[in-house]
């Protein structure tokens, strides 16, 4: 069957990159794309020619997908909906062509064109996902539950999308091993730590390329690590990818994370649900829910807010607002840009392309008088001076 690529002429803010280019897993989309239609069984053609699979260069999902889908076409034209799901709820904000309908949502720009005029029918896709519940306080919503879809589909339209497909793709790939074969893995697992103890056992769960050097006191579970990474004293890397050469300083946590080749998390630092492209460098405190570009570099005392008290996180695409339906959202990062020391971000928004970030300078202390005031002292202005105490009120 003929599969046609339609052009979405996307540009993902602020990467300003292609959609075939973004980053998923430490694989480009373009990748992920070129493996759905192997394992679909089918031939990509440069024009659209019915009958004919149609779908956007902006489509991430799973060749089982696509073959359920131009099956479930019989020939007619078809448009796919996403059956009814908790991860349908939680990824299909900020998607243009993508409605919610009963039983789902239905995803306009993939389609069958079969070159008839008949109304395209609906073909209901299930990602077949597990829930897992997760805890948390009153404060954040209470007790909530996450989806580990087998086969997800999305579109990617912004930095969120890349986000949510990176946490897809782990589960997608953790679900797509065959039980036969997950079952030995644990059992060798149990085997290798002879205990029940799950993170004892997670910790025999991991994937280890070459040439990697891995302090004792460290701790990886469930994780894949690349060639030549290093990992510091007392660092944690929890269900994350880190790529070739990255290194994982002492101290430093990686929770549920995708770290690309080259890249640096300093010591000390965290991240949490983020994905960092290749050559970043990061000594953030802690960084939740974010994207940082090729290059990119946050430095301690800049902090990126990741939490909305009231209300869902709103992001711009194409000029308008739109809901994320989460009020849990980091901030993205563009290629090389720099963020010093004293900057705060607010949630949900972007620093472009090789941007340099830096505090006001009127609130760092340049100027310093070689003796101390008999009093408090106060910057202004990038000066220490005595602080003026307020006059008193006559009335």
């Amino acid at each position: 069957m003929k599969v046609y690529v339609e052009p979405s002429h996307r540009r993902i803010a602020p990467f300003d990159d292609p959609p075939s280019e973004v980053l998923i897993a430490n694989r480009t989309l373009g990748d992920w794309q070129k493996r759905m239609f192997r394992d679909a069984g089918l031939t990509v053609v440069d024009r659209l020619e019915p009958p004919c699979l149609v779908v956007p260069d902006t489509l991430f999902t799973t060749g089982e997908v696509l073959r359920r889908f131009a099956e479930g076409a019989t020939g007619r034209n078809a448009v796919l909906v996403l059956a009814e799901s908790l991860f349908g709820q939680n990824t299909t904000h900020v998607q243009p062509g993508v409605h919610a309908v009963e039983g789902g949502w239905r995803f306009d720009a993939v389609r069958f064109e079969s070159g008839g005029d008949e109304p395209a029918q609906p073909v209901v896709i299930d990602p077949e996902e597990k829930r897992l519940p997760l805890r948390l306080p009153p404060q954040f919503g209470g007790p909530t539950e996450i989806a580990l879809p087998r086969h997800p589909v999305m579109t990617v339209h912004h930095w969120v999308h890349i986000l949510w497909a990176n946490q897809a793709a782990g589960s997608l790939e953790a679900r797509s091993v065959p039980r036969w074969k997950g079952i030995l893995r644990l059992i060798w697992a149990f085997l290798r730590c002879w205990s029940l103890n799950k993170w004892r056992v997670l910790s025999k769960l991991n994937t280890i390329g070459r040439n990697c050097d891995i302090h004792p006191t460290a701790v990886i579970e469930g994780s894949t690590l690349g060639d030549g990474v290093f990992v510091g004293p007392n660092a944690r890397i929890l269900f994350s990818r880190i790529g070739d050469g990255a290194s994982i300083l002492s101290g430093a946590e990686v929770e549920v994370s995708t770290v690309g080749e080259g890249a640096t998390v300093a010591q000390r630092s965290g991240v949490r649900l983020c994905v960092l492209y290749p050559e970043v460098f990061t000594s953030q405190f802690l960084m939740q829910s974010c994207v940082l570009g090729r290059g990119a570099l946050t430095v301690p005392g800049s902090f990126s807010i990741d939490l909305n008290l009231d209300q869902e996180i709103r992001v711009p695409l194409d000029g308008v607002l739109h809901g994320t339906g989460t009020r849990f959202l980091g901030s993205a990062f563009g290629h090389g840009c720099r963020v010093g020391t004293g900057v705060w971000l607010a949630s949900g928004r972007a620093i472009p392309n090789g941007a340099m970030v830096v505090r006001d300078p009127r609130g760092v202390i340049a100027r310093v008088p070689e003796t101390a005031a008999e009093g408090p002292m106060v910057t202004v202005d990038g000066a220490l001076v005595l602080l003026q105490p307020k006059e008193q009120d006559p009335g």
